[in-house]
Formats: C-alpha cells, structure tokens, sequence
C-alpha cells in the first residue's frame, strides 16, 4: 500500500513537471514545436517520478510527525513552512540544481560552475514563492493533497527552474 502512494504522486509530479517544462520551452523560450526537446521533457519528467514525487511524499510525511498536532493550525503551518524552507528547500535545491543539468548529460565541472554562480539566486527566487506557498499548503490543505498543491504551484516554479538549469 506504501508503495501506491509513492508511485501515485511520482507519476503527479511528473506529469505536471513534464507540463512545466513544456510550458518553459514552447511558451517562454518560444520554440515552435518542431524544435520542442521532448527528450529534455521526458528526463524532467523521469526526475519527477523517481526522485521529486517520492521525496516530497516522503518529506511530507516526515514533516507531519516533526510538528506536533496539539496546537492551532496556523500555528503548526508556520512551524512546518519554516522547517521546510530551512532545512528540505536549500538541500532540494541543490540536488535539482545538480540532477536536472546532469540527465541532459551535462559536464559535471559545468554543473559545478552553474550551481556556484546561479544556486543563490535560485534560493531568493525561492523565497519569494514558496514560503507564501507552503503556509496555505501546510495549514489548509490536507496532507494527502499537500504534494498535489505544491506540484500544481510549482508548474510556474518548474518553468523557472527549466530555464535556468537547462541553458
């Protein structure tokens, strides 16, 4: 049963990364669909259904037990936004910013470089987004829809990252 519910969100996420990807090069990068990477689609799919999907369950789950239930609900929201965004967003921030490059096959002392120069300005677009975010997730939505939301928020996140990354 466990395993369901890590399949069911990898196969969420990786469609909506997989739609924020295409958003990010037909829509922004304006490519006409001949010169649409479907192959760079699909590896930022695959991130999402064996990597981001079971992680952010993973995490969530993890999040719940970490913040006591006995206290308001803005209260716990808070507590858990701040834990998110101090301890899971820098580190899974930085696996993406090394991930995304690399399934494009990427140099990896490339990588490196791009992370050195751009990491820093990701985690303050970062924190213009997602605290605002994670508070309405973590305080109203309910915990088997908290992946759903942060994916469904993160198709604009998505096409950001898409860009940055894979220039």
């Amino acid at each position: 049963m466990a395993l369901r519910g890590y399949l069911r969100e990898g196969l969420n996420v990786a469609a909506i990364m997989g739609a924020g990807d295409s958003i990010a090069q037909l829509f922004i990068e304006k490519k006409s669909l001949e010169q649409w990477d479907t192959g760079r689609t699909a590896r930022f799919s695959a991130l999402g259904l064996l990597f981001v999907g079971p992680i952010l369950r993973k995490w969530y789950l993890t999040l719940e037990t970490l913040v006591s239930k006995d206290q308001p609900s803005l209260t716990r929201g808070i507590k858990k936004m701040v834990i998110d965004q101090t301890v899971f967003a820098p580190t899974f921030t930085l696996a993406m910013s090394f991930m995304v490059p690399f399934v494009n096959g990427e140099d990896t002392e490339k990588i490196k470089t791009r992370i050195r120069n751009s990491y820093f300005s990701i985690m303050l677009k970062n924190y213009m987004l997602w605290p605002a975010a994670q508070f309405v997730n973590f305080t109203f939505v309910p915990l088997p829809y908290q992946v759903m939301y942060a994916q469904f928020i993160a198709i604009i996140w998505n096409c950001y990252i898409s860009l940055i990354l894979n220039k």
